[in-house]
C-alpha cells in the first residue's frame, strides 16, 4: 500500500469511534446502504445438474472513498476489493467463499442486524448458505429448493440472467 494511501487510511480510522460496538454499527448501516446479498444462479456444464448456486456478500462505494472498503474489509478479515468492471469508478468488497460467509459475515449481520428489507434478503441469503452447508444442493430437489429461495431475494429476482423456472424445469429435466 502506497505512503499516501496508508496516511489516509490512518486519517480515517482516527476519525472512527474508539470503540468497537460503534464501529460494528457504522459498518452495518453502510452495508444498508451500499451493501447486497446475492446469490447467483450460473450455468455450469459439468456440475451435476448443470447448475450451480454462488452466494456472494458485497459492498459498494466510489473508488475516492475506497478507504470504507478497506476498514470493511479489516474487521471481517476475509474478502477483496476489486473495481466493479474494469472501466468503473465504482469499487466493490467482496466475500465469496461459503466459510468466510458462515463465520463471518452472517455472525455479524445477526448480531447488528440491519434495519432495511435487505435484512429479509440476509435472512433467506442466511438459510441459503446453511442448507449448502447441509449439502442439500447436493440433490436435485435441495437445489430445486434453494433456487427457489434465490429468487425470492433481491425484488424476487427482477435483475436475474436466468428466468428461475426455464433453470428448475431444466434441472426437473436431468437424470
Amino acid at each position: 500500500m502506497p505512503l499516501y494511501e496508508y496516511q489516509n487510511l490512518k486519517s480515517i480510522f482516527s476519525r472512527l469511534p474508539r470503540k468497537g460496538r460503534c464501529l460494528n454499527y457504522y459498518i452495518a448501516g453502510f452495508v444498508d446502504g451500499e451493501g447486497s446479498f446475492s446469490v447467483s444462479i450460473k450455468k455450469h456444464p459439468t456440475a451435476k445438474f448443470g447448475w450451480v448456486l454462488d452466494p456472494v456478500f458485497q459492498v459498494y462505494q466510489h473508488k475516492k472513498d475506497i478507504e470504507v472498503l478497506e476498514i470493511i474489509k479489516r474487521r471481517f478479515q476475509t474478502g477483496y476489493i476489486k473495481p466493479k468492471s474494469p472501466t468503473s469508478n465504482v469499487m466493490v468488497y467482496i466475500v465469496s467463499n461459503r466459510l468466510s460467509l458462515k463465520e463471518k459475515i452472517i455472525p455479524f449481520f445477526e448480531k447488528y442486524r440491519l434495519l432495511t428489507s435487505k435484512w429479509e434478503d440476509f435472512q433467506i441469503f442466511r438459510e441459503i448458505i446453511f442448507r449448502m452447508e447441509a449439502k442439500e444442493h447436493w440433490k436435485k430437489e435441495g437445489l430445486i429448493n434453494l433456487i427457489k429461495l434465490a429468487g425470492k431475494m433481491n425484488r424476487n429476482g427482477k435483475q436475474r440472467k436466468y428466468d428461475i423456472k426455464r433453470v428448475i424445469k431444466e434441472i426437473e429435466e436431468k437424470t
